[in-house]
């Protein structure tokens, strides 16, 4: 019996069945909360529904360019955003569709304040009934969202798969889990930080040709999900890609060629940042002369947005506040990890992670002072979280030596801080809309007044919630604590170098 290919089909399934339980919890959080509950949703709402241009009854045209005709329930869904008391059964029984009442509204895409990209894509599951089309757009976005990192991954070396898993784990939690299955754009941002950096990386550095072509095209559509959603994830794309060639260059003139591919890509994201309404955040304000005093308190200010994207700040329309534990685990994690990733860091790495520090840092930061209002009421934590993402990954990511790892204790803690932190949550952000956060009974099911119609009820969907996000945590961190070489010559699904366990008598071969 050839054991070595036993257990390489058996990492594959794990993976697979990791893959697949994580799939299944972000479906749970679409279901988590109505039509309506993600930041500024009557907005993307209009932008989705309009996103194919004029359609009868569904999208029609206003007065002027600025405004269209659109049904009266897309702009009425969120009736329960800034009281948290207040259930979503506030929408009525009598949600209709868009062939219902149409109502002039300027509250849309309609003048290029977002690229068009991401409503454009979400307009193709626009049906007649909204709960049903938004219910499918949460799916699709979570499905996207799984199948691009796992198509990353796999073109990926160990050095640079290890960093999608545990980078994108760590900032996950609660935010990520909320935005990423919802059609809120910052769902593409979050999904383009966690890609675009290991597919330059891997493109730049790769030896296998199909491998490179490969992660050339998995770049080129991390950037497209990017900067096709938002203007500043175009600008995060910069970022990833300056911080990825950091890392890869000064090692022969081929990677130096090679890095003119990224360079064009991103030339293309500061073109995309330039041509949306959203680069005006950058220059809304007005300065006379620069306060070195007031910049300086704004800087000091800017770190609560950090924990603020991992629990500290509300979510939904910031009404859903969580308990302490959430953000204190979801921090505990992230800035653990990070400080164990940076020890014994080159000059070259630390410079990379500097990088995309200090955007995560100055970048709020300067629109802040421009627009001088309280940290939070300008730039929210879901505009930054893709930077910290992309901050993890860069700090995990190896492309020579030996691949990043955990100690088996490591992986456990991580494991249960945030299995512990996402169930808890879930389950507030149910309770929060099923009857209203005055409500505070660990039975979902218990008098609510709210949910989809469906035969499953909301405790089973926390229970399957809960369970599939560990499951899938503890099935996809386990090479995590393997000792593995972070390149290898060939690609493929059953090339796994880095199942291999280190030993004292054991080889770690380099191509299979």
């Amino acid at each position: 019996m050839n054991y070595r290919n036993a257990g390489t089909r058996a990492s594959s399934v794990a993976k697979v069945a990791g893959a697949f339980s994580i799939l299944l919890a972000l479906m749970a959080w679409a279901l988590a909360s109505p039509v309506g509950a993600s930041p500024d949703e009557d907005y993307h709402l209009t932008s989705i529904w309009c996103g194919h241009g004029l359609r009868a009854g569904v999208c029609e045209s206003g007065t002027d360019s600025a405004n269209r005709r659109i049904s009266v329930s897309l702009l009425q869904a969120p009736c329960f955003a800034f009281r948290a008391d207040i259930s979503a059964s506030c929408q009525g029984s009598g949600f209709a569709g868009p062939e219902g009442e149409l109502l002039l509204t300027d509250r849309g895409n309609f003048t290029g304040g977002y690229p068009p990209v991401f409503y454009f894509f979400n307009s193709f599951f626009v049906g007649h009934d909204i709960s049903d089309s938004v219910v499918l757009m949460r799916f699709v976005e979570a499905a996207l969202f799984v199948l691009v990192i796992a198509a990353t991954y796999l073109a990926s070396a160990p050095g640079l798969r290890r960093p999608i898993i545990l980078g994108t784990a760590v900032t996950m939690v609660p935010l990520g889990m909320f935005i990423v299955p919802s059609i809120n754009p910052s769902s593409w941002a979050m999904l383009s930080a966690a890609t675009l950096a290991v597919s330059v990386l891997g493109y730049v550095t790769a030896d296998d040709r199909r491998r490179r072509l490969v992660l050339g095209g998995l770049a080129a559509l991390s950037l497209l999900i990017g900067a096709g959603a938002r203007g500043d994830a175009a600008m995060y794309s910069v970022v990833a890609i300056v911080a990825a060639l950091i890392l890869s260059l000064g090692r022969g003139a081929r990677r130096l060629r090679r890095s003119i591919y990224p360079l064009i890509l991103a030339v293309i994201a500061v073109f995309v940042y330039r041509s949306t309404g959203q680069s005006g955040a950058a220059g809304g304000g007005s300065i006379d002369s620069f306060d070195i005093k007031r910049f300086a308190r704004f800087l000091i200010d800017i770190p609560d947005l950090w924990i603020g994207a991992l629990g500290m700040r509300g979510l939904g329309w910031l009404d859903t506040t969580m308990p302490a534990l959430v953000w204190v685990a979801a921090f505990a994690m992230f800035a653990g990890t990070l400080y164990a990733a940076l020890s014994g860091s080159s000059p070259r790495r630390c410079l990379a992670v500097g990088v995309v520090g200090l955007a995560l840092w100055f970048m709020p930061t300067y629109v802040q002072y421009l627009w001088n209002i309280p940290v939070g009421q300008g730039v929210q934590p879901r505009y930054i979280l893709p930077l910290m993402t992309l901050l993890a990954i860069i700090a995990f990511a190896r492309i020579d030596g030996m691949a990043f790892r955990l100690s088996a204790a490591q992986r456990w803690i991580v494991v249960a801080g945030l299995s512990v932190a996402n169930a808890i949550a879930l389950h507030t952000n149910m309770r929060r809309y099923v009857t209203g956060s005055d409500v505070t009974a660990f039975n979902l099911d218990f008098n609510r007044e709210w949910w989809w119609g469906m035969p499953v009820g909301p405790m089973a969907v926390w229970g399957v919630g809960a369970f599939a996000f560990a499951a899938g945590l503890i099935l996809l961190t386990r090479e995590l604590t393997l000792t593995s070489p972070a390149e290898r010559e060939s690609v493929g699904v059953g090339a796994d170098a880095d199942q291999t366990p280190a030993g004292p008598q054991q080889d770690l071969p380099l191509i299979h």
